[in-house]
């Protein structure tokens, strides 16, 4: 049958207790230390990841706030740049109409110097025409 030894039974609890004090010692306190920093880096890098990561929401807002900024901007000078351009291009129609115009003016005068002159030339050879006239049809 089975027998318990009281001094071997002492032994091995002796043994087994120094075993777990010298492990714990060794072992299980370094152990759960470096599971500890482990824990702390890992929480302390988690804040810094969430930090950033308002950081970079507000970064994002403030890149959004330039962006916008220079549309608007870029949307200003555009208007003002294509004012200025239908400004001079109106400015230069009037000033080629007014110029267009008036050499229709000068046109239309020399046109009226002219038909005035030809109805004189021919209010002159009215006579000479008449008796061509007359002496064509006299010839008939």
């Amino acid at each position: 049958m089975l027998q318990i030894d009281p001094p071997l039974l002492l032994i091995t609890l002796v043994i087994f207790l120094g075993l777990i004090f010298v492990l714990n010692s060794i072992l299980y306190k370094p152990l759960l230390g470096f599971i500890d920093d482990r824990n702390k880096s890992i929480k302390n890098d988690e804040e810094s990841v969430s930090k950033n990561a308002s950081d970079t929401g507000n970064y994002e807002a403030q890149i959004e706030k330039i962006i916008g900024d220079a549309r608007a901007e870029a949307q200003a000078k555009k208007h003002a740049a294509l004012s200025e351009a239908k400004e001079r291009a109106a400015t230069k129609v009037a000033i080629k109409k007014e110029s267009l115009e008036a050499d229709f003016d000068s046109f239309m005068a020399g046109l009226a110097d002219r038909k005035a002159e030809l109805k004189s030339n021919l209010t002159a050879k009215i006579p000479e025409l008449k008796s061509t006239l007359a002496g064509s049809l006299s010839k008939m």
